[in-house]
């Protein structure tokens, strides 16, 4: 597994999972929002503000 922006490698450094799409993202690069890490700011606004969808 690697960073999905700086393709850092799983063995070098943990990473977590994006809670929205579930991309593998390291702290350095991670958006921290509403207590979580994502992996882009545009996973953290469907966090909080929810799907377009209705």
């Amino acid at each position: 597994m690697e960073c999905v922006a700086c393709n850092v490698d799983d063995r070098e450094i943990r990473l977590n999972k994006c809670p929205i799409c579930f991309k593998w993202v390291c702290d350095n690069c991670a958006v921290h929002a509403f207590g979580r890490l994502f992996c882009a700011r545009k996973c953290a606004d469907a966090f909080f503000f929810g799907d377009d969808d209705d």
